[in-house]
This record gives C-alpha cells, sequence and structure tokens, in this order.
C-alpha cells in the first residue's frame, strides 16, 4: 500500500476498497485531490465521485452543498490509458443552482450512502470503477462499483454528477 493510498482514505476505508485502494489513492494525489477526512464536526457535504476506466484517463468530480446550490470541481487525467495515470489535463469548476441542484439533493438523499453496502457483487472486466466517498458532519465512508447500471440509484446519482461537472464518461 502506497503512501497516497493511505493519505486518501482513513485505514478503516482501505479494506472496503479491496483492490482500487491503490489506483483510486494514485489517481486523487494526479488529479490533485485533497483527502476528504479527516472530517469536522460542522463540515457541510462534500461528495466526490473518482472513475476508473480501465482503457481511459481517470476523472473525478468533487461536489460541495452549499445551501440550496451545489460547487462542482472536475478533473481529468491525460493518459492515452487507464493504465499509465499521466498528468491532470482538465480542472473545470462550476456552480450548480435550481433543478439540477435539486436533482443532485433528491438523488443523495435517495442513496442512503451511509448504509449501503460498501461494493458489490458483479464482477466486471474492462469497464470502470466508480469510488463515492462522502464527509458531513464529523462522518467519512467510501464505497464503489464497477459499472453501475442506470436504474440502479448509485449508476443515476454518478451519471448526474458527470453530466452536471461536463464530462462524458468512456
Amino acid at each position: 500500500m502506497n503512501s497516497g493510498t493511505r493519505s486518501h482514505f482513513p485505514i478503516e476505508s482501505i479494506a472496503d476498497l479491496g483492490g482500487v485502494a491503490d489506483w483510486a489513492g494514485q489517481s486523487l494525489n494526479r488529479l490533485s485531490e485533497r483527502p476528504l477526512h479527516p472530517v469536522d464536526s460542522q463540515q457541510s457535504l462534500v461528495l466526490r465521485l473518482l472513475c476508473l476506466p480501465t482503457n481511459s484517463p481517470a476523472f473525478s468530480v468533487r461536489a460541495e452543498a452549499y445551501g440550496l446550490s451545489w460547487r462542482l470541481f472536475s478533473r481529468e487525467l491525460s493518459s492515452e490509458d487507464g493504465f499509465e495515470l499521466g498528468e491532470l489535463s482538465l480542472r473545470e469548476d462550476r456552480l450548480i443552482v435550481g433543478t439540477d441542484a435539486e436533482k443532485l439533493t433528491d438523488l443523495w438523499g435517495d442513496l442512503r450512502f451511509w448504509s449501503i453496502a460498501a461494493a458489490d457483487d458483479r464482477d466486471v472486466i474492462d469497464g470502470t470503477t466508480y469510488v463515492l466517498e462522502a464527509a458531513e458532519r464529523g462522518r467519512y465512508r467510501v464505497i464503489y462499483r464497477d459499472d453501475p447500471e442506470w436504474g440502479d440509484t448509485f449508476g443515476e446519482l454518478s451519471e448526474v454528477l458527470l453530466n452536471l461537472a461536463g464530462i462524458v464518461a468512456r
């Protein structure tokens, strides 16, 4: 386990990520993303979706709740395939308000993130691993899914985050 993994994920969360932990930690370092923990007891909700495709660059969307709006921070690496991390090539920030913000808030509530399984039991080869972290009011958690499906709340939330950030999943 590398130091990037240890700094981005609390030790008790690394087991939940299994073999994805090192890849995710290294990618977050390259994306210039800071760890979401430790979490202050007053911290408002922060979500981060990290996408780790097999055959294209990693990318992330961090969403920070601000009252009725969200601030999105999009990052993408430059590698030609998913096996080399590459360098930070895209950095965009945008404010999400109105119906888009409401949709994101509603999906977050529907996900029941704090109580769902850390991983699913599907076995996907050559797909995309989606790592979702959340930090809020003193608590932190990370879960992941391989190629989540539309109709599944995790998949819908992931798609909405990517669409709002203007990122096209490959």
